[in-house]
């Protein structure tokens, strides 16, 4: 394997690898703006400039592989190339590009929203002069509406070209273009088309500027403000890794953005999960208990909820009690949801909610919208066991084999059909442990408000198999509970041993639900495990530990 030096470091990489890579392995940090590790190399804005030895240049470090040299052609005898990122001459080529690329920049930074986190802002104070020698007229390009979701503010751009790259790479749609050449040349879309994939909003993600705007996060405080918190995205079953940017003092989220995963969503994610929150804050949100009483439903406190839904359901054999679990609910609520009733109850038979969106998979070069739109449906799958549908049990109770419903929710999409909400009619005692008003809530006996995807921990089991970690961002509304402190509280009722918290019901998971052995939520990390591979992932940390 080749050796490399960098600024007197030593390193053995393989055979082709950059010194941009091979840098980063040794944790020297070396500025950029065109390199993004998803796209092709174009070595363009020429930031990452490096002195080697025995060049007669600089070179890009991005497009610059090392190899190794005959013995006679190494340098001192051992090494197969020389680097230096702090050499006074790289210094001097950083500033001059710096300079070049603030030519035309406006200094709007206090207003702009890239503020904070801006590599043209950070690395003008790292790497530039602190001042400009630019007297003349500045070119003002005018800002642009790429689509329903992305602005341009072209005088911030310095034409990394990022986000051409992602439309023609990751989404094959090829809606921007470089327009113009040299001093007038500056992004757009071709002619006829808008930046109006399902991937847009990425572009904002990867502009290292504050050129790409979403419009959804247009004048919001700045980003220092925000209380960020590692989850998975509900938006469908594939389970991407995303920060969720939330303030605690208001109880708002206020951006959504993707985290790498490799496995599974790489850098990406798509604008319906990104802006699935706003759908969310759209609901009438349950925010008490209530029971039914002379036809109406009247506010109550927990403990009579509770109560209510034991004495309730007592009165029918376990064949009577139909169990709804959901896709949107954790893994740990859908266990608790099966050991209460089938424990406390003798329910057998569990019942899936079928009464979701379905499309078909959006696929990309780079990536796949799953069509299926329960985060959590293989998990709820697996904790609940063999199940019908919701469809199914509708159309018992119509002919009156089920005559009590309990329904666990969450799913902000929720639609059923006159006929369904007929069906409902007939049974004698609905519970709805949900997010919001709807029909279900309007016939039941029992409503019990729960938490959102936002307002959960826990762990969801994406389509491939694959178990991660579900942080909440956001405090549930007044005195509406985690769906998991319910049913913890309901089996308590019903004097059964329940686990204090998700932790320890995940570790009951673990030692009873095939695939999920040797797992906790220390071994899940940021990027989760695989099913079946508990053991495996076991072991690999320990051998890290000890390395």
């Amino acid at each position: 394997m080749p050796l490399v030096k960098i600024d007197g470091k030593d390193l053995e990489v393989a055979a082709g690898t950059t010194i941009f890579e091979a840098a980063k392995q040794l944790g020297i940090e070396i500025p950029h703006y065109c390199y993004h590790p998803a796209l092709k190399i174009v070595a363009s804005c020429r930031m990452c400039l490096v002195k080697v030895e025995g060049f007669p240049k600089l070179v890009p470090s991005c497009s610059t592989t090392i190899g190794e040299l005959p013995p006679e052609r190494k340098v001192d005898g051992k090494y197969d190339m020389v680097v230096w990122t702090k050499d006074q001459e790289v210094k001097d080529a950083q500033e001059s590009i710096m300079e070049f690329l603030l030519l035309n920049h406006p200094t709007d930074c206090p207003e702009c929203d890239q503020a904070g986190e801006c590599h043209l802002q950070d690395y003008s104070y790292q790497y530039g002069k602190g001042y400009s020698r630019f007297d003349f007229e500045k070119r003002v390009p005018r800002r642009k509406d790429l689509g329903p979701n992305v602005l341009l503010i072209a005088t911030r751009c310095i034409l990394c070209t990022r986000c051409v790259r992602f439309t023609r790479e990751v989404t094959a749609t090829n809606e921007l273009i470089v327009r113009q050449r040299g001093y007038k040349a500056e992004i757009d879309t071709f002619p006829g088309l808008s930046l109006n994939n399902k991937l847009s909003m990425n572009v904002v993600d990867i502009c290292p500027v504050g050129a790409l705007v979403s419009k959804d996060f247009i004048h919001k405080p700045r980003n220092w403000r925000y209380e960020k918190t590692r989850t998975v995205c509900a938006g469908c079953s594939l389970g991407c890794n995303i920060q969720i940017e939330a303030m605690a003092e208001d109880n708002r989220i206020y951006r959504i953005k993707p985290l790498y995963n490799a496995e599974v969503n790489q850098w990406w994610m798509c604008d319906e999960g990104r802006l699935l929150y706003h759908q969310f804050e759209k609901l009438e949100r349950l925010e008490y208990p209530r029971i039914r009483k002379n036809n109406e439903l009247k506010r109550a406190n927990w403990c009579e909820a509770l109560q209510a839904v034991v004495e309730g359901l007592k009165q029918f054999s376990p064949d009577e009690i139909a169990v709804v679990g959901n896709g949107y609910a954790t893994n740990e609520e859908n266990y608790l949801l099966k050991k209460v009733f089938s424990e406390g109850f003798g329910v057998q038979k569990f019942v899936l909610n079928d009464k979701i969106r379905k499309e078909e998979d959006a696929v990309f070069p780079g990536f796949t919208i799953k069509g299926e739109k329960l985060p959590n449906e293989q998990g709820a799958r697996d904790m609940l066991g063999r199940t019908t549908t919701f469809s199914d049990a509708l159309r018992k109770a119509e002919k009156g084999a089920v005559k009590a419903i309990y329904y666990l929710g969450g799913d902000p999409n929720l639609t059923l059909s006159d006929k369904e909400i007929s069906a409902l009619q007939k049974v004698e005692f609905l519970v709805v442990q949900d997010i919001f008003s709807s029909p279900l809530t309007e016939r039941a006996q029992v409503v019990l408000p729960g938490a959102s995807v936002y307002e959960k921990d826990g762990t969801f089991t994406n389509f491939q198999g694959r178990v991660q970690r579900v942080r909440p961002a956001i405090m549930p509304p007044l005195a509406a509970r985690p769906d998991y402190e319910i049913l913890r509280d309901l089996g308590k009722l019903l004097n059964l041993e329940m686990p204090l918290r998700p932790k320890k019901a995940f570790d009951e998971i673990a030692g009873q639900v095939k695939g999920y052995a040797e797992m906790d939520y220390p071994l899940l990390g940021e990027t989760g495990v695989l099913k079946g591979e508990g053991k495996k992932a076991r072991k690999a940390q320990a051998e890290q530990e000890t390395a």
